[in-house]
C-alpha cells in the first residue's frame, strides 16, 4: 500500500475506533481511488508470478520445485483458480515421483480445498476420498480436516435438500472439532475457522475480540487484513451496526484490491448494500469491478453468488430510468406548450419588419446545430456500416459451413439410395455371397471419411487461406509441416482446424478424425512439446489464428 492510502486508512482507523463515527464517505473515495488503479495491482501480481513461475522452471530439484510450485500455488489461490488448481496438479505429480507420501497428502487436501473454494464440490470429494487419514500425522492431518469441515461445509450450505443438507453440515462440524485439536493456532485457516463458528453462534463481541487479535498479528494491508475485515463487517451485521458493516466492507474491499484478490466477497457484498442505500452510481461500479474479478478468478461459487446481486443493481436501475422517463415526459409536454407560444411569438415577431433581421440570425444559428447534427449522424452511419461489415465477414463462417453441410446431405442421400438400388439389385438376383462382400468391405467407410477430410480440409482453408502459415509460427522451425497431396491437412493440423473452430474436447476430436481418445491425448501432448511457445499457451494461440485478419 502507498503511504498517503495507509496514513489515510489508518486514520480512518482511529476514528473508528474511538468513538465509532464512520467516516463513509472517505473510506468510499479511497476505494473508488483503489479501483481505478486496480489494473497496475493485476499487472504487479501478474509479474510476480511470472518470475515465480521462471524459478520454477529453471529448478533442477524436485524437492526444491516442488516447494517453488506450492509457492505458485499459493500465489494463484485468489487470483486464478484454473492456474491454482494447475500448479497442485504439478505438485502431486512431483510428490508421486520422489515417491514422498507427506507431500502427496498435503497436495490432495489442497487440491480438495481449492475445488470446493470454485464449487467444484465433486471433485473436492473425489480428492478427498484419494487420502487416506490413518497415515496422516502433523500439519497434513491438520490441512486433511480443515479440507474436509471447508468442503462438506460448502457442500451443506449449497444442497437443495435439507436432509443432505444438515448431514453435510454435521459432518463439516465433526472435521471442524477434529481440526481445531491439531491446527495451528497462529494460521490463517484457524483463524478464519474459529470466527465462522463464533460468528454461527451470533457471539459477535467475542469475534472482534478476536478480531482484534488477529490484526495484532498481521502485516497492514495483507490479504489476511481483509479477511479480517470481512469478519469484523460479519459482526457489525450482528448488531444491526449497518454504517460499521460497510466501513469494514469497504476496508476489506481496499485490501484484496491492492493485493490483487480476484476471489472476493466484500465487493460485490458492498455494492448489494450501496444499492439498497439508492447509490446506484457507486453500486454499480463496485459491482462491474466486481463480476471482472469473478471473471478472472473463474469457478463457480462467486458467479453464483453475485449474479443475484447484479439482477438487484439491474432491476434498481431500470426503476430509475422509468422515474426518469416519467419526468421527461413531463418536461416534454412543458417543452411542447412553450414551443407553442414560441411559434406564436414567432408569427406575431413576423408581421413586424424591425425583427426580421433577429429572426433570420437566429435561423442561420439553428442550420448550424442541425449541419452539426447530420456532420455527428453521418459519423454514426459509418460506424454502423463498419459493425455491419464485421457481422458479414463473421457470418461467411456460417454461410460456408452451412452450405457445405446441405451439399454433403444431399450427396449422401444419393449415395445412400444408390446403395440401396444397389443392394437390392443383389437380393433379388439372389448374390448373397456378392452382398456378403460388399457390406463386409471397409472401401466405401475408407472413401467417405477419405471426401469428409478433403471437404472440411478444402473448406477450412477457405476460411483461413493463412492458416498453415499462422499454425507454423506457433511450432519450432524443425517442426513445421506442410500440406499434403491435393492441399490436404495433415492430421496434427487437422486436429488444429477443429480447436480453432471451438472443438477442444478430445472425445469430440477422436469422433471426427476417427482415432481413439488416447491417440488425441498423445497427438495433443506431442503437439505441446514441438511449440515455439509455453505448453499452456499453444492452445490458446490456435484459437487466436487469424483473428486479426478477420477483425479488419
Amino acid at each position: 500500500m502507498n503511504t498517503p492510502t495507509f496514513l489515510a486508512l489508518a486514520l480512518l482507523s482511529v476514528s473508528v475506533t474511538g468513538a465509532r463515527a464512520y467516516n463513509l464517505d472517505s473510506i468510499y473515495n479511497v476505494l473508488d481511488k483503489e479501483i481505478a488503479r486496480a489494473d497496475e495491482y493485476i499487472l504487479r501480481k501478474e509479474q510476480h508470478l511470472a518470475s515465480l513461475q521462471e524459478r520454477v522452471n529453471r529448478s533442477l530439484d524436485d524437492a526444491a520445485r516442488y516447494d517453488l510450485t506450492f509457492q505458485l500455488y499459493e500465489a494463484y489461490s485468489s487470483f486464478d483458480d484454473r492456474k491454482a488448481k494447475s500448479a497442485l496438479a504439478d505438485c502431486l505429480h512431483l510428490s508421486q515421483k520422489m515417491g514422498d507420501t507427506e507431500r502427496e497428502a498435503v497436495t490432495l487436501c489442497f487440491l480438495a480445498y481449492q475445488n470446493s473454494l470454485s464449487g467444484y464440490y465433486s471433485e473436492a470429494i473425489h480428492w478427498l476420498e484419494e487420502v487416506r487419514e490413518d497415515e496422516l500425522a502433523g500439519p497434513a492431518l491438520g490441512y486433511y480436516y480443515y479440507a474436509c469441515t471447508h468442503s462438506y461445509g460448502e457442500l451443506g450450505r449449497y444442497s437443495d435438500d435439507e436432509t443432505l443438507s444438515q448431514y453435510y453440515y454435521g459432518l463439516s462440524d465433526r472435521y471442524r472439532d477434529r481440526f481445531f485439536e491439531v491446527a495451528d493456532t497462529t494460521s490463517t485457516f484457524f483463524q478464519e475457522r474459529r470466527l465462522l463458528t463464533l460468528l454461527n453462534s451470533r457471539q459477535a463481541d467475542r469475534a472482534e475480540e478476536r478480531c482484534q487479535q488477529w490484526a495484532a498479528m498481521t502485516e497492514p494491508g495483507s490479504h489476511d487484513q481483509a479477511i479480517m475485515a470481512y469478519f469484523r463487517s460479519e459482526c457489525c451485521r450482528l448488531r444491526n451496526d449497518e454504517a460499521g458493516r460497510r466501513y469494514w466492507l469497504a476496508l476489506s474491499a481496499i485490501y484484496d484490491c491492492q493485493n490483487a484478490v480476484t476471489n472476493q466477497a466484500s465487493l460485490w457484498t458492498l455494492a448489494d448494500l450501496t444499492s439498497k442505500d439508492g447509490d446506484l452510481e457507486r453500486s454499480n461500479r463496485y459491482i462491474e469491478y466486481s463480476w471482472r474479478c469473478t471473471t478472472l478468478f473463474g469457478g463457480h461459487t462467486r458467479s453464483w453468488q453475485v449474479s443475484p446481486v447484479i439482477t438487484t443493481i439491474n432491476n434498481n436501475y431500470r426503476e430509475k430510468l422509468s422515474k426518469n422517463n416519467r419526468t421527461l415526459s413531463v418536461l416534454l409536454g412543458a417543452v411542447s406548450l412553450l414551443a407553442v407560444l414560441l411559434l406564436a411569438s414567432f408569427l406575431f415577431l413576423y408581421k413586424r419588419n424591425k425583427l426580421l433581421a433577429a429572426a433570420r440570425n437566429e435561423l442561420r444559428r439553428i442550420n448550424g446545430k442541425l449541419n452539426h447534427l447530420n456532420t455527428q449522424l453521418n459519423a454514426s452511419n459509418q460506424q454502423m456500416m463498419q459493425v455491419n461489415a464485421q457481422l458479414h465477414d463473421s457470418n461467411r463462417v456460417k454461410d460456408e459451413y452451412i452450405g457445405r453441410f446441405l451439399d454433403l446431405c444431399s450427396r449422401y442421400i444419393d449415395k445412400l439410395d444408390a446403395y440401396r438400388l444397389k443392394v437390392n439389385r443383389r437380393l433379388k438376383a439372389n448374390q448373397l455371397k456378392e452382398l456378403l462382400r460388399m457390406t463386409s468391405s471397409e472401401e466405401l467407410r475408407e472413401t467417405e471419411t477419405r471426401e469428409l477430410f478433403a471437404n472440411f480440409d478444402a473448406a477450412f482453408l477457405r476460411l483461413y487461406p493463412n492458416f498453415v502459415e499462422e499454425f507454423n509460427t506457433l511450432l519450432r522451425p524443425e517442426f513445421h509441416q506442410q500440406l499434403g497431396p491435393d492441399s490436404q491437412l495433415t492430421t496434427d493440423m487437422r486436429m488444429a482446424a477443429l480447436i480453432r473452430l471451438g472443438i477442444d474436447d478430445s472425445a469430440r476430436i477422436a469422433a471426427f478424425l476417427h482415432l481413439t481418445p488416447n491417440t488425441i491425448y498423445n497427438y495433443r501432448a506431442r503437439l505441446k512439446s514441438r511449440a515455439a511457445c509455453t505448453r499452456d499457451e499453444l492452445e490458446d494461440k490456435i484459437r487466436e489464428i487469424g483473428l486479426q485478419k478477420e477483425g479488419k
